[in-house]
């Protein structure tokens, strides 16, 4: 069991050993082992009165009675180193290491990567998330800002190093519904509009994107092996290092190294490539898109760039508008939600269907001639029988 004592009155080695004051005011310890008996390691800690020593002694002891016990100890090291090691045990795509990169580098370290790891409460993630938001991030920023910070946490309490999740209370900007609006998305001409007022070089990268579905860094890591005769096998993607230094070529999002997707190229579009290659040429391995050094694109200039033109062009599209037209005009066609799903490279279904389900064609109609044509060749006796 947990003691309590006062060293100015036990130990000689106490500075204010011997204290013959009743009522000192000195410190209380208590002193417990950890789970394990008497070969269990002793601790000890100190508070300013016996009854919180006292409480603190009941606790532990509680703690191991339950097999909750954790060193407190473990979780009493700083956010930045423990979340360093955490990263360096992990296997992370090149994409996702360099968003952890920039998160913890920009935001998660200068707020908290002094603080010790066992200290971290709710209310120290709200005030971080507040802080993004005035820096001017947007709720879906934030959220996957916060991404790693989450992954760290639950690591730590899945090790034992913390017993509470700090994010477990916390309150974060409420996220924006992942429905896209497509009376929002550009329109087949304006997209030809922003082509034609894109560097000439790549002009193409727009349709792709438009008519293919494609990720910035899908499109830009195209190579002219990757395009077949009614399919594009989509392989790789371009990514920024660590520390936003040099590009990489790196698997998909959400795959593995070597996984691809194929997705159906339509007849102008192939033709569109040929034309292409015959007057650019091509990059690094075969690369469809490159820059006038004969290098990768970034997907930081392209972005920049398409800013300028669809600015010139009196609108405030991003290039992900161009892969919602693809599945927007996909799905009111018809074409079935999970081929869709597949040829986006979502995750699962359930992603697809939250961002793009409302776009489907409205089944009501349909819905209600195949059940008036059910209930009239099964049950129709019977409904007549109760409605008299």
């Amino acid at each position: 069991m947990a003691s309590v004592i006062q060293k100015c009155k036990t130990d000689p080695a106490n500075r204010n050993h011997p204290c013959e004051k009743v009522r000192c005011g000195h410190p209380w310890t208590v002193r417990y082992r950890e789970p394990g008996g008497r070969t269990g390691r002793q601790r000890e800690k100190s508070f300013p009165t016996k009854k919180q020593a006292e409480g603190h002694g009941l606790k532990m002891e509680n703690d191991k009675r339950e097999g909750t016990y954790l060193d407190p100890k473990r979780g009493a090291v700083p956010l930045k180193v423990y979340a360093e090691k955490w990263v360096a045990r992990q296997h992370l795509a090149v994409g996702t290491e360099g968003v952890y990169d920039r998160a913890f580098r920009l935001h998660i370290f200068p707020a908290l990567g002094h603080r010790l790891l066992s200290t971290l409460r709710p209310e120290d993630i709200e005030t971080l998330a507040r802080e993004m938001t005035a820096a001017g991030l947007t709720a879906n920023s934030v959220d996957a800002y916060m991404t790693p910070l989450r992954s760290v946490c639950k690591a730590a309490v899945n090790n034992g190093d913390i017993g509470r999740n700090p994010f477990t209370g916390a309150k974060l900007p409420k996220l924006p519904s992942k429905a896209v609006d497509d009376k929002r998305l550009p329109n087949g001409q304006q997209i030809q509009d922003i082509a034609d007022e894109f560097r000439r070089e790549l002009a193409l990268s727009v349709w792709l994107m438009a008519g293919l579905g494609l990720r910035t860094g899908e499109v830009l890591g195209l190579r002219v092996g990757d395009f077949g005769e009614d399919r594009v096998r989509v392989r790789r993607q371009i990514t920024r290092g660590k520390g936003g230094r040099g590009l990489l070529v790196g698997p998909l999002k959400h795959r593995r190294e070597g996984d691809w997707r194929d997705v159906p190229l339509p007849t102008n579009l192939r033709e569109a490539v040929a034309e292409h290659v015959a007057t650019y040429g091509t990059g690094p391995d075969g690369a469809l898109f490159q820059t006038g050094t004969g290098k990768y694109v970034a997907t930081s200039d392209f972005a920049t760039h398409f800013r300028k033109v669809v600015k010139l062009l009196g609108h405030s599209w991003s290039p992900h508008d161009l892969r919602h037209w693809f599945a927007s005009t996909a799905l009111s066609s018809g074409l079935p939600l999970l081929d869709v799903s597949r040829w986006l490279g979502h995750r699962n279904i359930s992603e697809t269907a939250d961002t793009y389900g409302h776009l489907t064609p409205d089944s009501t109609g349909r819905a209600i001639r195949v059940m008036d044509g059910a209930i009239t060749q099964h049950r129709a006796g019977l409904v007549l029988d109760v409605a008299a």
